[in-house]
């Protein structure tokens, strides 16, 4: 088949710019073979666009074919000079492409190569018939013809496009009456492939390209307020190298703050740095270098810089001087001082492109010192006195105080230009009121000079140490208020895969605890140096210093550390536990981590916080276990011990005790004679009564102890019921399902009766699998007690252990038979025993899988005495330590960060029901629990005797 889809008639017949929007239209239909080939040249391939831009724009403008109107693409303007200029370059690329095609002498199976000349020619064509005011017919008829053939021969194209083309365009001039003046838009010829793409067809590549808007839109989102805008350009001014940077407030002549300057002397920047660097939004250039050239760590990566001066105000003027390279040997050095007058950020809302955008920038040689300041007009904030407050704390809390490095930078934050005439409040008095430690002469650097907050060495507690990457910490911790001096502390935090931790390198910890009571709160604010406060003042002073606070190469990563942000969660767990958690308004941190390569500790790209992915998680984990573990029982142990902080245990067996009134009998002794009888009588009622009631609530205890337990193991239990459950369900259907036919003497019906009895073997098997379930279940039903009876402590530890069977098996836990026991019957109640043996293994599993305990175990056995009998549980796991082992059966006492503190003391309740006992021993063989209960023959007599009570 040979194409020829149009003749010369044909061309001849269209009006002017019918003819040259039909070449505009054939030579866009292979725009792709060249504009997105990515080996030519970009400024060809723009050039290219640009003149099938120009020549579409041109058709739909018409009018005469002598005229040249100025075309706008954007803000760009084309007037005849400009389309002529490119047409020169086009023809230009042409000759160039022709002239490769030949020198290469390509195969003809490169499709690029065969085709890219008569891309070329295509627009070359229709931009010459836009400015010949007589183009060739004759050549462009050939042109097409050319274009239908190298489609058709490579791409499978049907000549019948451009004879729909022709179709489309001849139908509409003819029928709306055009003539050579008539625009043609190139809408008028429909979707350019409306059947798709041909076959093999290049595929085209989109990019992005930014709006100019997006400077504000960007800058809006990722920079919180002023107070966040601040300490961005704060930041840079650290990672030029800087010594200092000031930050000065210029009033207007009436009211109001009017301009903001920031001033640094770091290394500056050469127009080539503004222009490649600075211009450039998000660049990587402090990602890629991660370290200044005088070696600190760079804190900005995100490259937002110019989003926050945008942020400040409407203009900024940027005034920067660098040391040009090659100068150094010099005796006299000459820096390259760049200055761009004005940017208006304004005008980026109103631009289409951010790349339309030019900015004037004058350059000159100057013996200027190095560093940048910024000029910032047209403030978008009130800069009020408040303001002003807010951002002076901003800077207090942004570099850590216990920074250690010798590489000195300095913040000033100067106010002396403000009055409360211009500004609305004295700068001069403000300055002093926020450097209260300066001496009355101060000058005022003196006075505008930014300290970190001190360290407040009047805390309570301290607590330092260093966390290594596998989650070791070893440090000392200070019990301020007993005048102790630092005691070493460790603890080992593994990482937990199940809740999806990463390691996050080396962490430096450094927390300082409070108490709140009154006192305490007194004295420690006269340590802190705030004098003699009240109360609620000195709870305020304290609340204003309160904060875990995260920092990276000294300073703060916010939010980390605002009295706001509770980032651990620390008053959620204190709610559940106020006697033993530590609030968020208690305590005062400086967690340093490492860079983000090293840590993984991501900072978003709003600055605000670090992405919460596996590092975060783990960073968290590791606070959260050190202050569980080892911080909170620690300071639990000492306000106990001291007597700051009462135990106020509440047992029955402490109740029973009081409500039998033995005080009763010294005051009998000083009641007359002639009453004592009815007065003993009297108390001996009320007494019995008392008795009475605290059983029934005992009674209801246990219940709520028995529910609350059985809540231990609801996971375990539905995992464990779910199978049986499910092959019951299941097959009961399949029951039902085949029934009707299962009597017949058909193939099908003999092939399920064969069935039958491995169904109903499985039904059995998993009704007795819930059967089992639901026994081991019975004595934490929290059914009616009754009286005690005699029962089986092994069956008991059976059922129970039954219940964690799934667990055990999941941890890959061994747990030796139960040894044989002559005298293993005692008179109770299982729920009792069955309660604490619960609560007992759950801790053990816990704490085996948490440390990750190589071939665990846990074993149980029994010592039988003359009157009691003991039950052994030992795990081998790290045991309990030797500090908290009085403690663990203290109500709310736990080492668990997320524990509640009642599942020992649970246990310890459970056990004195059944007149027996609980205890933790030291054991280097891990965690070891006795169990003790009366045997069966004293248990019954001394039941019988207290029922008969």
């Amino acid at each position: 088949m040979s194409p020829t889809p149009l003749s010369t008639k044909r061309i001849e017949s269209l009006p002017h710019w019918a003819r040259v929007a039909l070449l505009v239209r054939s030579a866009s239909r292979i725009t792709p073979l060249y504009v997105f080939a990515e080996s030519e040249p970009s400024v060809q391939r723009s050039t290219v666009q640009q003149a099938i831009q120009l020549a579409e724009l041109r058709a739909s403008t018409g009018g005469k074919k002598d005229s040249f109107p100025v075309i706008e693409i954007g803000p760009e303007h084309f007037d005849h000079h400009d389309i002529e200029a490119v047409f020169v370059a086009l023809t230009a690329t042409l000759s160039c492409a022709r002239k490769t095609a030949d020198e290469v002498n390509m195969p003809e199976t490169d499709v690029f190569v065969t085709t890219q000349h008569v891309v070329l020619e295509a627009f070359t064509m229709a931009f010459e018939a836009e400015l010949s005011e007589k183009p060739e017919t004759t050549r462009s008829v050939a042109w097409l013809n050319e274009l239908a053939s190298t489609l058709f021969d490579h791409f499978g194209v049907s000549p019948d496009v451009f004879l729909e083309d022709y179709a489309t365009i001849y139908s509409k001039a003819h029928s709306e009456g055009w003539d050579d003046e008539t625009p043609v838009s190139l809408s008028v010829f429909g979707e350019l492939w409306p059947s798709g793409l041909p076959q093999y067809w290049p595929t085209q590549s989109l990019g992005f390209r930014p709006r100019a808007r997006i400077i504000r839109t960007i800058g809006d989102r990722l920079i919180s307020g002023p107070e966040a805008a601040v300490i961005e350009l704060v930041k840079n001014s650290h990672d030029a190298d800087s010594s200092y940077v000031r930050i000065a407030f210029q009033p207007a002549s009436q009211h109001g703050i009017a301009a903001i300057y920031i001033d640094d002397d770091g290394h500056g920047m050469t127009r080539s740095d503004i222009e490649h660097k600075w211009m450039e939004p998000a660049t990587t250039d402090k990602r890629d270098r991660r370290a200044s050239p005088n070696g600190r760590q760079l804190l900005g990566s995100k490259g937002i810089g110019r989003f926050a001066a945008a942020r400040l105000g409407s203009k900024l003027k940027l005034i920067s001087t660098a040391e040009i390279s090659g100068q150094s040997l010099q005796p006299h050095r000459l820096h390259q001082q760049t200055v761009i007058d004005c940017i208006d950020w304004n005008a980026f809302e109103t631009a289409e492109y951010l790349d339309q955008i030019r900015i004037p920038a004058d350059t000159s040689l100057d013996s200027a010192p190095t560093g940048t300041s910024l000029h910032i007009t047209e403030l978008r904030d009130d800069w009020t006195e408040a303001t002003i407050r807010s951002l002076h704390y901003e800077l207090r809390r942004l570099i850590s105080p216990i920074r250690e490095s010798s590489d000195v930078f300095r913040m000033f934050l100067d106010l002396s230009r403000c009055t409360r005439e211009n500004a609305g409040f004295d700068g001069h008095a403000l300055m002093r009121e926020l450097a209260p430690s300066t001496p009355s002469d101060a000058s005022v650097d003196e006075l505008a000079e930014v300290s970190p907050f001190p360290v407040l060495d009047a805390a309570d507690y301290h607590v330092d140490g260093i966390f290594d990457e596998s989650g070791h910490f070893d440090g000392s911790m200070t019990i301020a208020r007993a005048g102790q001096g630092p005691e070493p502390i460790s603890v080992d935090v593994p990482i937990s895969q199940e809740r999806g931790e990463s390691p996050c390198g080396v962490v430096i910890v450094n927390l300082y605890i409070f108490d709140r009571e009154a006192e305490a709160i007194r004295q420690t604010a006269v340590k802190a140096g705030f004098g003699t406060v009240g109360v609620r003042e000195a709870r305020k002073l304290i609340d204003r210093i309160c904060g875990v606070g995260i920092y990276r190469s000294g300073f703060r990563i916010r939010p980390y550390g605002d009295p706001e942000n509770d980032w651990l969660t620390l008053d959620t767990k204190r709610v559940q536990n106020p006697s033993l958690r530590i609030g968020h308004n208690q305590i005062s941190g400086i967690i340093t981590v490492e860079g983000e390569d090293t840590s993984g500790l991501t900072e978003r790209s709003s600055r605000e916080g670090l992405e919460e992915n596996g590092s975060f998680q783990r960073l968290h984990s590791l606070i959260s276990n050190l202050l569980s573990g080892v911080v909170e029982p620690r300071r639990k142990l000492f306000r106990t011990t001291a007597g700051i902080e009462s135990k106020r245990e509440v047992r029955f067996q402490d109740v029973y005790q009081k409500g039998e009134m033995t005080w009763s009998d010294d005051v009998l002794q000083k009641v007359p004679e002639t009453d004592r009888k009815a007065v003993a009588k009297l108390i001996a009622k009320e007494s019995s009564e008392l008795v009475a009631y605290l059983k029934r609530l005992e009674e209801h205890q246990a219940k709520l102890e028995a529910q609350v337990t059985a809540g231990l193991i609801v996971g375990e239990v539905m995992h464990q019921g779910n199978t049986p459950l499910s092959f019951l369900e299941n097959e009961s259907v399949r029951l039902i399902r085949w029934w009707p036919g299962l009597l017949l003497q058909t193939s099908e019906a003999e092939t399920l009766r064969g069935q039958v009895p491995a169904v109903l073997n499985g039904l059995v098997s998993s009704a007795g699998k819930l059967r089992a379930l639901f026994d081991a279940l019975k004595p934490l039903s929290g059914a009616r007690r009754g009286r005690p009876k005699v029962f089986d402590t092994t069956t008991v530890i059976a059922d129970t252990l039954f219940l964690f069977r799934t667990r055990i098996e999941r941890l890959g836990i061994a747990i030796p038979g139960l040894p044989f026991a002559e005298h293993a019957k005692v008179r109770g109640y299982e729920a009792d025993l069955s309660t604490a043996i619960t609560n007992v293994v759950d801790n053990a599993l816990h704490w085996l899988d948490y440390h990750h305990i190589q071939s665990p175990s846990i074993t149980i056995s029994f010592i039988s005495n003359d009157d009691s009998l003991s039950l052994h549980v030992v795990d081998n796991g790290r045991g309990v330590p030797t500090e908290f082992v009085g403690s663990v059966f203290d109500v709310g006492f736990t080492l668990k960060p997320s524990g509640t503190g009642l599942g020992l003391s649970i246990a310890r309740e459970a056990m004195e029901r059944s007149s027996g006992s609980i205890e933790c021993v030291q054991d280097e063989h891990g965690g070891h629990f006795i169990l003790t209960l009366p045997l069966a023959d004293l248990r019954a007599n001394h039941s019988e005797g207290r029922s008969d009570a």
